[in-house]
């Protein structure tokens, strides 16, 4: 009787144990504590934020100079003719379009305070996942998530956060720089000891879990067994046909832990397949964004030049309509001038007139100036934006590409997995 209840017992531990075998072994990360803690992302953050507040500074130097310009146009407006205060007007305009210009180009969404900021973490990034990948493999880690990603992780015990155990592997590998082969060797030794023991101490408590969930389903069965026997039934017949019971109950539970370790195993291949497609599905979306970025670039240079073109002939209309006042002004003023000399004043308004036409002269030429420097300046910030987005989609498409490449080696990645656990 006892012999064939400790062969129970052995098989029904054993049927817990495979049926709980083969689950996925899961860690997390947190990227921005990682970088929190990387001397070298933190020295870069620093500088590019010292930029930033020169930028800004150069932002509000560009403000206060457009707004004293326009306090000075409201408290001269009055004494000027209609023609200067449409230069000083238009002269606004060309620095307010310049400072925007300028907000943009340094704090725009594809300005250069965001690119530099996604340069300085890249390195960081790929740094981080080199060490995650030799983790994962020391350590046979299924899965490695990050809990700042776009995928929702709600909660994650303490004792599943690897992020410091990457930084200690980070701050290892520089200082392995510095190091003889000897002592790297020795540094290896001991990161591969440790990695052996942590696997040891995870199975160990996954094995833990196993028994003491066997050892109280075991008390559960012995407990019943005992109050079937203090009923009075005490004969061998009796015991026997429970015995056939509880091995049948045992069968039972084994054919059910085969079909659940199946299912799992099928359940992790359909995991492998879709997240293949996902793949996939990426890929094709990062092919239609790059055609689409690139239509969207070619269609917004046209733009641009088709703009520069208006701008050049209301330039030019501009120009014309302001020589022909100037000539109507002048024609104007010379019939005064010979009516007041009919009248005997010559020679005061001779010297007055031709202070007029000095002056007219001045405006006109310092007019024309600023409307060439202004159209300059349009053309040197056109040329410079068609540089600037020129260098952005070569980067995108490397960048690109190299995402591409990440991908295809992450799918052959999963189809070896998915070998590895069929052979398995």
């Amino acid at each position: 009787m006892r012999i064939l209840f400790s062969t129970f017992v052995a098989l029904f531990v054993y049927s817990l144990s495979y049926g709980q075998g083969g689950s996925a072994r899961v860690a997390f990360i947190d990227m921005e504590y990682i970088l929190k803690y990387t001397p070298e992302y933190t020295e870069a953050s620093a500088q590019l934020s010292t930029r930033a507040d020169e930028w800004k500074k150069e932002v509000e130097t560009k403000k206060a100079q457009i707004k004293k310009l326009k306090d000075n146009l409201a408290a001269e407006r009055i004494l000027l003719t209609r023609d200067l205060i449409e230069d000083k007007e238009e002269e606004i305009a060309n620095l307010e379009n310049d400072l925007y210009q300028y907000q943009q180009t340094k704090f725009g969404t594809e300005g250069d305070y965001m690119s530099q900021k996604v340069m300085l973490a890249k390195p960081i990034q790929d740094e981080v996942f080199s060490v995650i990948q030799d983790i994962a493999e020391a350590r046979k880690f299924d899965y490695v998530l990050d809990k700042n990603s776009e995928s929702t992780m709600l909660i994650g015990a303490s004792r599943y956060d690897i992020s410091d155990l990457v930084i200690r592997r980070m701050a290892s590998a520089k200082r392995k720089q510095n190091m003889t082969p000897k002592q790297v060797a020795a540094v290896e030794q001991k990161e591969r000891e440790d990695d052996a023991i942590a696997l040891r101490q995870s199975r160990r408590d996954e094995q833990k879990k196993r028994k003491e969930e066997a050892e109280r389903q075991l008390k559960a069965e012995g407990k019943a067994q005992k109050q079937q026997s203090s009923s009075g039934n005490t004969d061998t017949s009796s015991n026997q046909s429970m015995l056939d019971a509880a091995k049948r109950a045992q069968e039972e539970q084994i054919r059910e832990a085969e079909e659940k370790r199946k299912q799992a195993e099928l359940d992790r291949k359909q995991k492998i397949e879709t997240q293949k497609q996902i793949l996939l599905q990426q890929q094709k979306d990062n092919e239609e964004k790059k055609r689409l970025n690139e239509e969207n670039k070619k269609k917004l240079q046209q733009e641009k030049q088709n703009e520069l073109l208006d701008q050049q002939k209301k330039i030019q209309k501009e120009q014309e309509e302001r020589e022909r006042k100037i000539n109507e002004e002048k024609e104007r003023k010379r019939q005064e001038a010979l009516n007041q000399q009919n009248n005997g004043k010559n020679e005061a308004f001779e010297k007055l007139l031709e202070q007029k036409r000095k002056e007219d002269e001045q405006r006109r030429s310092e007019a024309e100036r600023k409307q060439q420097e202004a159209a300059q300046r349009k053309q040197q910030q056109i040329e410079a934006a068609i540089k600037e987005q020129e260098e952005r989609r070569k980067k995108n498409e490397r960048e690109q590409e190299e995402r591409k490449q990440r991908i295809i080696e992450q799918r052959k990645e999963l189809e070896r997995q998915a070998q590895e656990r069929t052979n398995k």
